[in-house]
C-alpha cells in the first residue's frame, strides 16, 4: 500500500504551495567569556538569536556541541536582512570557512587579506571581523540589503573602520542597537503575494505576468514587474535582496 502524499496536479503552479516563509534569519558572532579563551569566537545562524544564545550557554537544550567546552558566551553582533534562509546559510558557511569559500577567493580580495583569512587565526575575533567585511564586498553578498547590528559601541567603531577600509557598499547598514530589540522588531513571517491580476503586465517587458514566474509590485504605485526584468534593467545599483523581498509581504 502506497502511503506517499499525492503529488500536485501538473498544472498547479509551484508558488501556490508556498503559504509563508521565515522573514528573519540571521548570522551571528559569539565570543567566549571563559577565562583563558576570551578571544575565541564562533559563527552560527538562527531565526531566533535570543533563544540561540541561551542554547549555547546551556540554559535550554539543543546548543551546539562544539561550543559547550567554552561556555559562557556573549553575542557580539548579528547580520540580518537576508532574502531567504538559504541565503543566510550560504553567508554563514562562507564566514565560517573563508579559506574554503569561493567568494573570498575572488581576485578583488587583496593578497594580504587572503593571507589573514587563510591563516591560523581563523577562530580569533579580528579575523572573523575582517572576514565579515570581505564577505560584504563580494558577490552575491554585496548586492543584498544586509544590516550588521552590534550593541557594543567600541566594537561597532572597529567594524565601521574596517568596513570603510575594505570598501563595504553604502547600502549595507552598520548600526548600534540591542540584538533582542532588533529581533523583536522584525516581522515574524512573510506570505506570498499571490497571483497577479489576470490583465496585469510587467512594466518593463510589457508581457503578461504569470504566477509561475517570480514577480513583484510597488507598494506606492501600480507598477509590477518580473524580478529578472527588473534586475536586468536596474544596473549595478540594484540590491537583489530588495527585489526578492518584493515577491512577499509581511504577515
Amino acid at each position: 500500500m502506497n502511503n506517499a502524499a499525492p503529488s500536485p496536479e501538473p498544472d498547479e503552479p509551484a508558488t501556490a504551495l508556498v503559504t509563508s516563509m521565515c522573514a528573519f534569519y540571521c548570522c551571528y558572532l559569539l565570543r567566549s567569556l571563559k577565562p583563558g579563551v576570551r578571544d575565541y569566537v564562533y559563527v552560527g545562524s538562527t531565526p531566533n538569536p535570543v533563544r540561540r544564545l541561551r542554547q549555547h550557554n546551556g540554559e535550554i537544550s539543543a546548543g551546539a556541541v562544539t561550543t559547550r567546552s567554552r561556555r559562557p558566551w556573549e553575542m557580539l553582533l548579528i547580520v540580518h536582512g537576508f532574502p531567504s534562509k538559504a541565503a543566510a546559510l550560504q553567508f554563514e558557511w562562507a564566514w565560517q570557512n573563508p579559506h574554503m569559500s569561493r567568494h573570498s577567493s575572488f581576485g578583488a580580495v587583496p593578497y594580504d587579506v587572503k593571507r589573514v583569512l587563510y591563516g591560523p587565526t581563523q577562530k580569533r575575533l579580528a579575523t572573523k571581523l575582517l572576514a565579515l567585511c570581505v564577505m560584504l564586498t563580494v558577490r552575491p553578498f554585496e548586492r543584498w540589503p544586509l544590516t550588521v547590528t552590534c550593541p557594543d559601541s567600541q566594537l561597532l567603531g572597529q567594524i565601521t573602520q574596517m568596513a570603510q577600509k575594505q570598501g563595504v557598499p553604502k547600502h549595507v547598514r552598520i548600526e548600534s542597537a540591542d540584538i533582542a530589540r532588533a529581533f523583536e522588531s522584525a516581522p515574524i513571517a512573510c506570505a506570498y503575494l499571490g497571483p497577479p491580476a489576470p490583465d496585469e503586465r510587467c512594466c518593463i517587458c510589457e508581457c503578461q505576468l504569470e504566477e509561475t514566474r517570480p514577480w513583484g509590485a510597488c507598494g506606492e504605485c501600480p507598477a509590477a514587474w518580473h524580478l529578472f526584468c527588473l534586475a536586468n534593467s536596474a544596473g549595478a545599483e540594484a540590491v537583489w535582496g530588495q527585489l526578492v523581498r518584493a515577491f512577499v509581504q509581511p504577515e
